[in-house]
């Protein structure tokens, strides 16, 4: 896994031979710039995120308490690599790489499960969770990428 996001990378490789402009410079300042929030996006993702997953198929048992039966184990197995992947593009500041990295193997599973309505239902809790547990910017950084899952997941439903 690279370290610098995609962005960034895209910069560096075409300046082969010369110095950045300003121009490319500039996502590297705002990269920078923006270093602070991410990390601590990062940290309260890395430090509640199965208490929000629990939380989230606790309120998903309510209304499908047969879902959670039979499938509980796996929600919450893949609930958490969604919320890792997401800090980790939050870190790196990289829905590229959240796309590459989760989102073609979240849809093959929940393809292969065929449950995509139960499930965007699942990410829905989670992303009620997220703004009432985190401080408002830092859910703000995690919306774009739960997002993107519930739609891709209403999009097979």
């Amino acid at each position: 896994m690279y370290a610098i996001n995609q962005t960034l990378e895209k910069s560096i490789i075409e300046a082969d031979g010369r110095y950045l402009d300003t121009a490319e410079l500039a996502p590297l300042e705002a990269y920078l710039q923006s270093y602070a929030n991410r990390v601590n996006a990062y940290e309260h993702l890395r430090e509640h995120s199965a208490k929000m997953v629990l939380q989230a198929l606790q309120k998903m048992a309510q209304s499908n308490p047969e879902i959670i039966k039979n499938h509980g184990k796996r929600c919450q197995y893949d609930m958490s690599e969604v919320l890792r992947y997401t800090a980790l593009a939050i870190l790196r500041d990289d829905e590229v790489f959240f796309n590459e990295q989760m989102m073609s193997w979240l849809d093959t599973i929940i393809l292969a499960y065929r449950r995509t309505h139960h499930c965007s239902t699942a990410y829905r809790y989670l992303q009620d969770i997220v703004n009432h547990t985190l401080p408002p910017a830092e859910s703000d950084m995690i919306r774009p990428y739960l997002d993107s899952v519930i739609s891709t997941l209403q999009s097979h439903a």
